[in-house]
């Protein structure tokens, strides 16, 4: 229920479901899902949606199932892997999220990760909840990908 309340997508509740929502997404030109795997076993899913291809945007959701998995640095690893794979092989400019602000956890990963706070916004469709603009530049995590690398 945790993880829902921070979410604003669905997910297959049976295999059936399950089947036709990874064709959909497997289908879709404007989305990449992966999974977050630790060892063998699948813990989350990561994805870039809203892809404009001309434009080199697109927004990043993350997801990590088990609370138990949570504050280990897990979400951090998968942020700056898909960030590295979007800026250097998909060529994108700029990577997005929205995030609510009570998300504490999802915030800090975020900003490990660089992402900067571009704005915020109140939610009003179901609940009065306000929301975090979030972005990156490829240009500023090339540049901090340099400086890590150079202090290690």
């Amino acid at each position: 229920m945790e993880l829902m309340h921070y979410s604003d997508s669905s997910y297959p509740a049976n295999r059936e479901e399950c089947e036709s929502w990874v064709a959909s997404a497997r289908s879709n030109h404007y989305k990449l899902r992966f999974g977050i795997a630790l060892g063998t076993k699948l813990i989350g899913d990561i994805e870039l949606d809203q892809i404009t291809w001309r434009r080199g945007d697109a927004e990043l959701r993350i997801r990590i199932g088990e609370r138990k998995l949570w504050d280990l640095g897990y979400g951090t690893d998968a942020v700056t892997a898909l960030l590295d794979y979007a800026f250097n092989n998909l060529n994108l400019n700029r990577i997005y999220l929205k995030v609510y602000t009570d998300n504490l956890r999802a915030i800090k990963c975020y900003h490990k990760a660089g992402f900067k706070k571009e704005g915020k916004l109140t939610r009003t469709a179901f609940t009065q909840r306000e929301i975090y603009l979030m972005r990156i530049l490829k240009h500023e995590h090339l540049a901090r990908h340099q400086k890590l690398a150079s202090n290690n």
